[in-house]
């Protein structure tokens, strides 16, 4: 009895080494790739982070979406190579810049 399960259990071996071994990133990005989020239209903050920070060539310290009535705004605060800071609003449905 103890002979037949030896040699099951080297029948069964290579089975189980071919079956490939899921870490947990890839169980994590499967989960994600299935995860469906709806994004409201319009601009995105990282989006308008990355296009005020080339337009004015600044490192963007803060970045926050606020309400302003209806609408939705961008509040992003630059830091100049040289030390200046200053504030910059985008239109999040627009990408209008203030």
């Amino acid at each position: 009895m103890r002979t037949s399960w030896h040699l099951a259990l080297v029948l069964l071996l290579p089975l189980i080494a071919a079956v490939p071994s899921a870490n947990a990133q890839e169980l994590i990005d499967r989960r994600q790739r299935r995860e469906y989020r709806i994004e409201p239209s319009g601009m995105s903050l990282d989006q308008a982070v990355e296009m005020v920070q080339r337009r004015y060539r600044a490192k963007a310290v803060r970045a926050e979406t606020v309400r302003n009535g209806d609408k939705r705004v961008h509040r992003i605060r630059l830091l100049s190579a040289d030390g200046k800071v200053w504030n910059v609003s985008v239109d999040a449905e627009s990408g209008a810049m203030n």
